[in-house]
């Protein structure tokens, strides 16, 4: 496995090991899907949808954007809006999870291809409190 993979493990992982540090009711837990279905995790009690992603400042021409294509799994095409409810970014600049709603990632009913993790907005709290 590719070390970039790995780290993206390590995130998904992390974000597990927050989620659980922030829920008061084991009916919150975490689902994993064991095929790549476009998400990582969903809320066991509400099916919420999880999108995890790993973003390190790159030193190229913008360093907080966050490419959002699909390249893994080329035949799947890129994300459509349909695959997750939440977009969740480990910024591993300040270690911190930034969240935001599928829906503001689409513009005229189509999913943006990359994002600012600067203009993401929502913690781990704030996204227990939505989605449970």
């Amino acid at each position: 496995m590719q070390q970039h993979r790995l780290k993206g493990i390590a995130s998904e992982m992390l974000f597990a090991s927050r989620w659980y540090g922030e829920i008061t009711d084991e009916k919150d837990s975490l689902i994993s899907p064991h095929l790549d279905t476009g998400w990582d995790f969903m809320v066991a009690s509400t099916g919420k949808r999880f999108q995890v992603k790993r973003h390190s400042k790159s030193k190229k021409y913008n360093p907080y954007n966050l490419d959002l294509r699909r390249k893994r799994n080329k035949g799947t095409g890129n994300y459509t809006g349909e695959e997750f409810d939440y977009l969740v970014v480990h910024d591993t600049e300040t270690d911190e999870f930034v969240v935001e709603h599928v829906n503001e990632l689409m513009v005229d009913g189509v999913m943006k291809q990359s994002v600012s993790i600067k203009s993401l907005d929502m913690s781990i709290s704030d996204l227990v409190f939505l989605a449970t």
